[in-house]
């Protein structure tokens, strides 16, 4: 187990690894530390860094001061909170999706409930436990025992609706019904909503393996003109690929998106330049921002 270390001990912990405090004063960091975030969650960003091997240095990391990792956290705390927004209006936009194609199928809005029930016995308990504490309480009530396709999309999480979704496309064929980039989207809300870490861990050994989608794939290398091979090796980044779809989909199906473009594009094009000489030295995170900046730039 390791030691609780104070904010103090914290500074010493970094020194001791390598860590330099020459553009960030250690009074900066101190009050950094204190105010802005934590130990544990700033120093994830130092996976990025590679570490001394065969030196009296070794174990230490390479050209790591504490003023990139403050930067980095700044930057992906403004992503989540672009991707969190951009997630809750793909939210909404599939719910006006499905609802609009449901209007032009023979189903009655019941069957398909009653068949998702069926085969996801427990969403009948997790969507009443919800009465207790969601602001939903009193369409819960009413609906409980008569849930219909266009009321109960109204309590339902995003895994919830995507399950829902699916079964509805699958059930009822529609062209462009994007139920293949559903868990991307999902993903990539949910570490947004929970505050993970996004650029923590640029290189891999990535969180999980990735399969890009193939619509994706083929927009960038036809349209965005970004070459196959490094769309193949970027796109194998989970949250590379994940905000990748969210950006495909998010063209597609949001209709007012230009506020939000015009954040993203001040994100990528002004405030993360703004220390692009921090990261002058490391390829791994300015060829991860490079291609980022692509389809950002190419969908927005």
């Amino acid at each position: 187990m390791r030691p609780k270390l104070t904010i103090p001990a914290q500074i010493k912990d970094m020194k001791e690894a390598g860590i330099t405090f020459n553009i960030c004063s250690e009074t900066e960091a101190k009050h950094f530390l204190e105010y802005s975030t934590y130990y544990f969650k700033i120093k994830a960003y130092a996976k990025n860094y590679d570490k001394y091997l065969n030196t009296n240095k070794a174990g230490q990391y390479i050209n790591l001061d504490f003023a990139y990792l403050m930067d980095l956290s700044k930057i992906d705390t403004r992503l989540r909170k672009i991707i969190l927004k951009m997630a809750l209006d793909i939210e909404h936009y599939l719910k006006v999706k499905m609802l609009a194609d449901f209007l032009k199928v023979d189903e009655d809005g019941y069957d398909i409930i009653q068949q998702l029930l069926m085969m996801q016995p427990e969403l009948d308990r997790a969507i009443e436990d919800k009465s207790n504490t969601s602001t939903c309480n009193e369409l819960i009530s009413k609906y409980k025992d008569d849930w219909a396709i266009w009321n109960i999309v109204e309590v339902m999480s995003i895994g919830q609706l995507n399950n829902l979704y699916g079964l509805f496309y699958s059930r009822n064929r529609f062209s462009n019904s994007y139920v293949n980039m559903l868990l991307p989207v999902k993903m990539i809300r949910n570490a947004a909503a929970h505050n993970n870490c996004l650029i923590n861990r640029l290189r891999p050994p990535y969180s999980r393996k990735i399969n890009p989608c193939y619509d994706l794939r083929n927009e960038l290398t036809q349209n965005a003109r970004i070459s196959p091979k490094i769309s193949e090796k970027k796109l194998s980044h989970p949250a590379i690929h994940d905000f990748a779809v969210l950006l495909y989909l998010y063209s597609r199906i949001v209709p007012r998106r230009e506020r939000t473009y015009s954040e993203i594009k001040d994100l990528f094009n002004v405030r993360m330049l703004r220390h692009k000489e921090y990261y002058a030295k490391n390829e791994v995170i300015k060829s991860s921002y490079e291609f980022t900046a692509k389809i950002v730039n190419f969908y927005c």
